[in-house]
């Protein structure tokens, strides 16, 4: 076909005009495509599906002057989206040095190999400027990317060098209540990143979170320095704007607290009317940001899950997972349902218990091991002239009983004293119905003498008797489940004691028998002097590095070592991970035999010929 002088050049002159000045929203609707791995929901991005982070992505963008940009949110609102719609728009349209911040390098590795790799790359725009990472010493890598006129850095909070590159132009801070307070004795790991992107002044600095505790939280400060908008949604009947909140979800339900089918709905604020769940596109399409403080330079926005769109995370998941706490009491999946569905703050005051209280509620047991026992564990904690160990049975919801509290005199770099705790982690436990309870897994502190510890637990592996070691964190849960056996070839749990204690306490704390109830038997060894050591540690807030923390202290001249005995029984619930419900419903006490072992074998290097 023979073109035309006109039509030349209105080719020519068209390759000269400037693209089109699309924003971060309007790039992802045109360009990016979700891939099945990655999306529930695979082909191309809708912004319409999430009405409510097209504002958020416009203050993203270089057409908006704002510099810091905070989102404290629930889950399931498609959060890490609006982050890698970002990325994408500025490897393919805005390109500039980028850094992205997750709470670990683990974290970071596995969101690289994932959700980045499947959702980015599969659009053909990006596909081709990031070549496939080869080795460690290409260009691109796992935790860098280089693109034509920028690179993406992927760091980890828990890494100061990862945080300390170049100059950054757009700096995305995800999770950020999940980043401890202080790495390599530098500071503030969010800190550390902030100060990368001084030198431009069109930076972009994006605080991404779900909120964790309330007096050590990083997002809730942020969100209260901004101009605080929050999402307003209209009334499907008398068209009133209004936010949804979780004090008008209504639901029924039964006599043992499950939810009844078909009865969950949010009433309108202003005309009373029930909203059902199928009303919720409407209502957020027609949706509107609406700020606290508008004169404020940050914008902050703040959005729980109950806005989740169609066909996420819905109403009746929001209210089971309520209605889960209410039958169990546990204070864990309370935290869940205010830090994941309302996108708020969990307050950790009020952590003290009476040890007089406790102390007055000790009963007489019908038998060794009451008939609400399922499962038994043990917690042993070693000092350097003794060994203390608790036994606890643990029935439905997390119920509890203390069967016995030993202490074994001796040093515990000396076999003596070993004898003695292996004898009597041999012990069975006599139950209500006639049955004989062993000890179905312990968990003993490898703090000290951690050689000796190791050397015990090997050769008693198939008793599910493992080390331990506490570490500090929040946030984290309660353990931290070992991939592989360490180089002394045993399998070491780390266990967050902050949020143990904290669990301990909150049991301790429930009056009534059920869930959570901690049982204590008029036995000699449980004395004022045990409930003294159980209620020993306060819970402080303290400033470090210009940040407030929240420890647990010991106060002089008291002594814990019934809380770590507590800590080390509950870490070995949480090893097993029966489900105690299930056991309940079907087969009563367990007693579990001891498992085989595959026997390890040391690795012998060749010493050649």
């Amino acid at each position: 076909m023979i073109q035309t002088l006109q039509d030349l050049k209105s080719q020519f002159y068209q390759t000269l005009a400037p693209p089109p000045d699309l924003n971060v929203w309007q790039w992802a609707d045109e360009y990016r495509v979700l891939a099945s791995e990655a999306s529930s929901e695979p082909g191309p991005w809708r912004t319409d599906r999430f009405p409510f982070w097209r504002e958020v992505m416009f203050e993203l963008s270089p057409q908006s002057s704002t510099e810091e940009i905070v989102c404290m949110c629930g889950a399931q609102v498609g959060k890490t989206e609006i982050c890698l719609n970002l990325m994408g728009y500025t490897i393919h349209w805005d390109p500039g040095p980028m850094l992205y911040v997750q709470k670990t390098l683990d974290a970071v590795r596995k969101f690289s190999a994932q959700r980045f790799k499947k959702s980015l790359e599969n659009s053909p725009v990006i596909r081709g400027r990031l070549p496939e990472a080869k080795s460690r010493d290409d260009a691109n890598t796992i935790f860098v990317k280089n693109f034509p006129g920028g690179i993406l850095i992927l760091g980890g909070a828990n890494s100061a060098a990862s945080l300390r590159s170049m100059p950054i132009r757009i700096l995305m801070l995800d999770e950020e209540d999940s980043f401890d307070a202080d790495i390599d004795e530098e500071g503030d790991p969010a800190e550390l990143a902030i100060v990368r992107t001084n030198n431009f002044p069109r930076r972009k600095i994006f605080h991404l979170s779900s909120p964790k505790i309330e007096e050590t939280s990083k997002i809730e400060p942020l969100y209260k320095e901004g101009d605080q908008r929050s999402y307003n949604v209209p009334c499907p009947f008398c068209k009133k704007k209004q936010t949804i909140d979780w004090a008008q979800i209504k639901f029924k339900r039964d006599k043992k607290n499950f939810l009844v089918p078909g009865s969950v709905y949010l009433q309108c604020k202003f005309c009373k009317k029930r909203i059902r769940e199928h009303h919720k596109t409407w209502m957020l399409e027609n949706g509107i940001w609406i700020a606290a403080e508008p004169q404020r330079e940050i914008a902050s926005f703040h959005l729980n899950a109950l806005y989740s769109p169609l066909g996420f995370f819905s109403w009746d998941k929001a209210v089971n997972r309520f209605l889960r706490y209410v039958r169990t009491l546990d204070t864990e999946k309370l935290k869940v349902h205010i830090n994941s569905t309302l996108g708020e703050t969990f307050s950790e005051k009020g952590k003290k218990v009476d040890y007089g209280m406790l102390e007055s509620r000790k009963e007489e047991y019908p038998a060794p091991a009451p008939a609400g026992v399922l499962i038994i564990t043990a917690g042993v904690d070693v000092q350097d002239d003794r060994i203390e160990v608790e036994t606890v049975g643990w029935g439905e919801h997390e119920e509890n009983w203390s069967l016995d509290y030993s202490r074994f005199m001796g040093d515990p770099e000396y076999d003596d004293v070993w004898q003695l705790l292996d004898l009597h982690l041999k012990k069975t436990w006599g139950h209500e119905s006639g049955a004989e309870l062993p000890i179905a897994c312990t968990g003993i502190d490898s703090g000290y003498v951690a050689k000796r510890v190791y050397k015990f637990c090997r050769a008693r592996e198939e008793r599910r008797i493992f080390p331990v070691k506490g570490t500090d964190g929040w946030g984290k849960g309660l353990i931290n489940r070992p991939n592989k056996r360490n180089k002394d070839r045993v399998w070491l749990t780390f266990t967050y004691a902050d949020e143990l204690k904290s669990k301990i306490y909150s049991m301790l704390k429930a009056v009534n028998p059920g869930p959570s109830h901690c049982h204590f038997p008029n036995l000699p060894d449980y004395d004022a002097n045990y409930f003294r050591m159980l209620t020993a540690e306060k819970l402080r807030r303290k400033r470090s590095g210009g940040k407030y923390i929240l420890k647990w202290e010991l106060p002089a001249g008291r002594r814990n070592e019934a809380l770590d005995c507590r800590q080390y029984a509950i870490a070995a619930l949480n090893i097993l991970n029966p489900d105690l419900e299930k056991l309940k419903a079907e087969n009563g006490p367990v007693v579990l035999k001891p498992r085989k072992v595959r026997k390890v074998k040391k690795r012998v290097l060749s010493k050649g010929l």
